[in-house]
């Protein structure tokens, strides 16, 4: 059994299947086949999960989550380990790598781990068995031995991501989901096209590829991910969102996985991706309208050179403004992630992004967007999410305690002394009327996000709190931050839950401003 964390988080329903979960499926569909698999989305009570560990006598029960839902996620395991004492709780994701002892401690959960999660998984689950006299054994975790934490050795990456299996979509009922925030085709479906990022943006946490000295971006090659694509259009999906972090990473290959899904003929299955503005040309805007790609999704976040540089982007405007335009005059719209009150570290002072900057950043949407170079935009707060820089930096200066969970509110106005509580409320108002704009005159809203446009409406007439991304990036990696699993060697049931908060992908979470990268477990 997969299943979701119950009820909405952060304002929002459920997207999309998660994509970590189906991945660790997948991967023990093919290795693990004697493991019976179910799947219980995000709609069903805590009650039902509850009452599916009994119906099943589960041995494991695992949760993979973000920090946005880590509160939700200890909740949920304290109240399963107090009903089923001897279920072994496993929990991984984002925010356990970096912070595998606090999350041990407050969930009271089992083992953690650490990093991707495929094959730790799957090796836990072998050797259930023999736990937990084989915890020393296994790579990739951590646990509490009496008071103590012990930490295993990393597990390496595996190098050839092309030899994962795809999720294991069979398990989903598709009806459960609201979709992609903005599309064309429908059902809906993400696709995760490569892993890991090669940049390091102070806002963007991104733990799981950095614990081995591995690589820190893998790509599957085009003809594995066309086939997935062929195999997602015969099962009725006419519409695929690749949430990588950016697809064109490496401009060749961007270009040869265009080439190779305009090769599948399909003129009624559409695309959107996250992309960067670099490396951008014509060829690659050709292909990918040959391709049927409509939207491309871009970190902007600032359009101001201060901010840009600090937060490291490593961007121009004159390279934002020409890659829009090769998108737009290729026939592809382009939405634009932005971000309020970006903070970084210069000469070791802590710099913020003032109203004044924020509200040119708006100015700039604006213009581009009366170009027709802009289309859709999304705004959201720079929130310090643990695994990245900013969090550690707010640490430093002493703005946030270490235990510090981005689902706290996080109001930017009581953290910097140049930004009163009135400048923040009314910047944050204009930012969300000029986003509900450009959606309600762009088209393609998928309404069935009635609950996330609502939590927007009300933000924009009643002031800011923490909201969640809606749109994530970088989702990059199959899956992590958010799952949670159960097995049993008897009869081999295996149970997932994800509790981390969705956006329209299953593996990286741009959220609240900032980014968490997933891990498959």
């Amino acid at each position: 059994m997969l299943a979701d964390a119950h009820g909405p988080v952060l304002g929002k329903d459920q997207p999309s299947a998660n994509l970590s979960l189906l991945y660790l499926a997948g991967y023990l569909r093919k290795y693990a086949p004697a493991v019976s698999i179910r799947y219980i989305s995000q709609k069903p009570p805590l009650e039902h999960h509850l009452r599916v560990i009994e119906e099943t006598q589960a041995s494991i029960y695992a949760i993979s989550f973000t920090s946005f839902s880590a509160a939700v996620a200890f909740d949920m395991i304290r109240t399963i380990k107090r009903r089923f004492p001897h279920v072994l709780i496993v929990i991984g994701g984002p925010h356990v790598t970096t912070h595998a002892e606090q999350a041990l401690r407050n969930s009271g959960a089992d083992l953690c781990v650490i990093g991707e999660g495929e094959m730790t998984f799957l090796e836990i689950v072998d050797r259930y068995p023999s736990l937990p006299e084989a915890r020393p054994t296994i790579d990739g975790i951590a646990y509490l031995q009496g008071n103590r934490l012990v930490r295993n050795r990393p597990r390496r990456l595996i190098a050839d991501i092309d030899l994962i299996p795809t999720p294991h979509r069979g398990l989903i009922d598709q009806r459960e989901f609201t979709g992609t925030s903005y599309s064309k085709g429908h059902p809906n479906t993400e696709v995760i096209a490569t892993r890991g990022c090669p940049l390091r943006c102070v806002f963007c946490a991104n733990p799981v590829y950095r614990i081995d000295g591995g690589p820190l971006f893998r790509a599957r090659s085009p003809q594995s991910i066309a086939q997935e694509v062929e195999d997602l259009y015969r099962m009725g999906y006419r519409e695929i969102y690749f949430h990588s972090d950016e697809l064109n990473v490496r401009l060749g290959w961007a270009i040869e996985l265009c080439k190779t899904l305009t090769a599948l003929g399909h003129r009624d299955l559409f695309f959107q991706c996250n992309m960067r503005v670099v490396p951008m040309n014509e060829e690659l805007a050709h292909w990918m309208a040959r391709a049927n790609f409509w939207l491309v999704r871009v970190g902007i976040e600032s359009a101001n050179m201060r901010v840009l540089r600090g937060i490291r982007k490593r961007m121009s405007l004159e390279k934002i403004e020409r890659a829009c335009e090769l998108w737009s005059r290729a026939g592809i719209r382009v939405f634009a992630f932005l971000m309020m009150f970006n903070a970084w570290e210069e000469d070791g002072r802590l710099e913020n992004e003032t109203p004044g900057e924020v509200r040119n950043t708006r100015r700039y949407i604006y213009r581009l967007w009366l170009k027709r170079r802009i289309h859709y935009a999304s705004w959201q707060i720079a929130v310090p999410v643990p695994g990245a820089e900013l969090h550690d930096l707010m640490v430093k200066h002493r703005k946030i305690d270490p235990s510090y969970l981005p689902d706290h509110d996080w109001r930017p106005d009581e953290h910097f002394n140049n930004l009163t509580t009135r400048a923040f409320r009314s910047t944050y108002r204009s930012a969300l009327r000029q986003e509900a704009l450009m959606a309600l005159l762009g088209g393609n809203v998928e309404w069935r996000n009635w609950r996330r446009i609502a939590n927007n409406a009300r933000m924009m007439l009643l002031g800011p709190g923490l909201r969640s991304r809606t749109e994530a990036p970088p989702l990059q990696s199959p899956g992590g931050q958010r799952c949670a699993l159960m097995a049993s060697t008897t009869p081999g049931q295996i149970t997932m839950t994800d509790s981390q908060p969705h956006d329209d992908s299953g593996v990286s979470i741009r959220e609240s401003g900032a980014i968490q990268s997933h891990t498959t477990t």
